[in-house]
């Protein structure tokens, strides 16, 4: 393992430090994977949360907003844990939020919280660019809907504002195009075809002015190396892996790898919550390690999008669990 990365024990005693913090702060009723989620975005930094300022994001979203917003309770906690994880913590960010989820509504996206996921990535562009890259990612999103009518939906405004900062001399159709390349390369080699794929093809399409037919490989070898090793690759995990073969051009699971995920699988709050999701949050903060360790500007910008995206999932995934509850709660009384 290299000197300036973590050890194992250093990485798992810091994220219990962190969960610990976020499950006494005042965000309401969170889910508990939404705490552990933001416990992993402050241990791959290396830091421990400020639990006071973290807070007080929450707070001003509740404030600006109210109750009738489409901005749920674990898409609010969500985006002030990724807020200030990516040292956004100025007072007017939160308006900047509202006013970017604004800018999207008028370029013909739907009142979702997927939206608001959206309006954050808005922000790493200038804000005198930020009407335009909505109006580019509105167009990109139909394009890729035309490839996908069924498959494409409200939570792919997300794909479309990471793909809308392409640079501009490349036409919608032609990032479009590219990224369906990609979503049918990676489909061949035995991923499953739903819109965790959709944004690791947008991912792949980021990383690539080309297509890139070598870095399918090198997925393929890295998926390949973890199902040897009895850690099954799921949808939550192709989009950290796609950033991980960039990093690593290929390189199969290593040891660390393998004992960071063995080891968040027994930490405290995470027993329970199933292999997926743990090794959803080991392969997070390894590649966290890996992005500090090359200082690429490109890739740290890209791992705020998985988190995003395991937010996505984990919010999606509470949403339908409560509404199954009450039909069920609903259908026996």
């Amino acid at each position: 393992m290299e000197e300036n990365r973590a050890t194992t024990n250093q990485i798992t005693t810091l994220f219990t430090e962190n969960y610990d913090l976020v499950r006494k702060s005042k965000t309401g009723f969170a889910a508990k994977r939404i705490h552990l989620l933001i416990a992993c975005l402050f241990t791959g930094k290396g830091e421990t949360i400020d639990l006071e300022t973290f807070s007080k994001i929450n707070q001003q979203f509740k404030t600006a907003l109210g109750s009738f917003t489409a901005l749920t309770t674990n898409t609010r906690v969500s985006i002030a844990g990724l807020l200030l994880a990516d040292d956004h913590e100025k007072t007017s960010v939160v308006d900047h939020v509202i006013q970017n989820y604004q800018l999207l509504i008028g370029a013909g996206f739907k009142r979702t919280e997927y939206t608001y996921f959206a309006a954050y990535l808005l922000l790493k562009y200038p804000i005198e660019k930020r009407k335009q890259i909505a109006s580019r990612a509105r167009e990109i999103y139909q394009f890729i809907r035309q490839d996908h009518p069924f498959l494409t939906g409200n939570e792919d405004v997300t794909s479309a504002v990471l793909l809308a900062g392409l640079p501009s001399e490349e036409r919608p159709e032609e990032i479009a195009a590219r990224n369906e390349y990609y979503f049918q390369q990676f489909a061949e080699i035995g991923l499953r075809k739903e819109n965790s794929l959709q944004f690791l093809a947008a991912t792949a399409t980021c990383l690539y002015p080309n297509r890139e037919k070598a870095f399918i490989q090198q997925y393929r070898r890295v998926y390949r190396s973890l199902e040897e090793k009895k850690i099954r690759v799921k949808p939550l995990h192709y989009v950290t892996l796609g950033i991980l073969t960039f990093l690593t051009q290929g390189e199969p699971a290593t040891d660390e790898l393998l004992a960071l995920i063995q080891q968040i699988r027994t930490q405290k709050g995470l027993r329970f919550e199933g292999a997926a999701f743990q090794t959803a949050l080991a392969l997070s903060l390894y590649t966290e390690q890996r992005v500090g360790e090359m200082s690429q500007e490109q890739i740290e910008s890209l791992m705020i999008s998985i988190h995003v995206l395991i937010a996505i999932e984990q919010a999606a995934a509470v949403s339908a669990a409560a509404a199954a509850s009450a039909a069920a709660a609903s259908s026996s009384s």
